[in-house]
């Protein structure tokens, strides 16, 4: 994103007795807000987009003021020229795709733009209530497209999907960001469409951000629990492969000095490739050979111990690595954890998913 286009957020809005307060700048093509239900994250998008006004602040796009409590000044949602693609999609039923995405478009080449990109040409004589969830998503955002929006707000828009569909999505959304030279604001409560699509990620608790930076990292730090805690998806890795073995039915990556086994995916030496892991498929060990199936058995230190009313949680540091554990209070007195112990981090290959094909 060029320098011109930075979005600066700082605001703030009350809905009851909830308040949302933002102090951020957006810098990079996608930036993406993750939180939980009731965080704040879609007061946020319809603040920017004009269909809610905040209480104080100030909301600017580039060099233009589109909110400003001081001065007065308050863009309406139509001449901010925001593309909006909600979780339902929202399509016109008794409309034609064809006619939803040239509905108010004031440039036909742009329609087609948005079309060759979604791959949704076969669709355009079908109405709304003949295609999948997941071509009907495709549709709203070419729809969103065809507006020649200045930015692309997305407001989880693969909520209402199932994982497979939301697999089949993510390329096209990839797709998007890559061709058309705008910026997208993503809000998801998914770590995972973040960290495949991201650029800069911002974690929203409360009504405030508790956590930034590139997706990537912010799993990766020491502010691993809490993340873990607030959105569900715990441990994401990008790590290397070493090997590749078809006929034992294994991959192989590289964690630091350490060997991480993989289902076997069909995927060259070298690259790297996102793996996810939940917290409770890790289990911690004092000891180092166990009599199990488990293929995975990689040493680590304590880093933190953070005691919740159902279970405990263990950050433990694997080479460079920071893996949030979740175990039980009994498993945590059993096994007498503490900050600074040297443990081992045991992982069934099967527990350990690939995020992205």
């Amino acid at each position: 994103m060029v320098e011109s286009t930075k979005i600066r957020l700082d605001f703030r809005k009350s809905l009851g007795s909830f308040t949302l307060a933002v102090d951020c700048t957006l810098e990079t093509k996608v930036s993406a807000f993750l939180g939980v239900s009731g965080s704040g994250k879609s007061t946020l998008l319809n603040c920017v987009s004009g269909t809610l006004t905040p209480d104080e602040g100030e909301i600017a796009f580039g060099d233009e003021i589109l909110y400003a409590s001081a001065s007065k000044i308050n863009v309406p949602p139509e001449k901010r020229r925001f593309g909006y693609v909600f979780q339902e999609g929202y399509l016109f039923p008794h409309l034609t795709v064809a006619q939803n995405i040239r509905y108010g478009q004031p440039n036909p080449r742009k329609s087609s733009d948005a079309v060759d990109v979604l791959e949704i040409s076969e669709l355009l004589q079908r109405y709304p209530n003949e295609l999948s969830g997941g071509q009907r998503q495709r549709v709203a955002i070419a729809r969103a497209l065809a507006m020649e929006p200045r930015m692309l707000l997305m407001d989880e828009p693969l909520a209402a999907l199932d994982s497979a569909l939301k697999d089949r999505i993510i390329p096209y959304l990839h797709h998007v960001k890559e061709v058309f030279e705008i910026p997208i604001l993503y809000i998801t409560h998914a770590f995972s469409e973040a960290m495949t699509l991201a650029d800069e990620a911002f974690l929203i608790a409360d009504g405030e951000i508790v956590a930034s930076g590139e997706p990537h990292r912010l799993l990766t730090a020491p502010s691993a629990m809490p993340i873990a805690q607030l959105t569900g998806v715990e441990n994401i890795l990008f790590l290397p492969v070493t090997a590749s073995d078809k006929a034992r039915g294994l991959t192989v990556l590289e964690i630091g000095n350490q060997s991480l086994m993989i289902p076997y995916i069909d995927i060259k030496i070298g690259e790297v490739v996102p793996v996810a892991i939940r917290a409770e498929d890790i289990i911690i060990s004092l000891e180092p050979n166990l009599s199990i199936s488990a293929r995975n058995v990689l040493p680590g230190k304590i880093r933190n111990l953070d005691v919740k009313n159902d279970r405990t949680w263990v950050s433990i540091l694997v080479e460079r690595h920071h893996l949030a554990v979740k175990i039980t209070h009994e498993a945590r007195e059993q096994l007498q954890l503490r900050e600074g112990l040297a443990v081992y981090c045991v992982i069934k290959a099967s527990a350990i998913n690939l995020m992205w094909d």
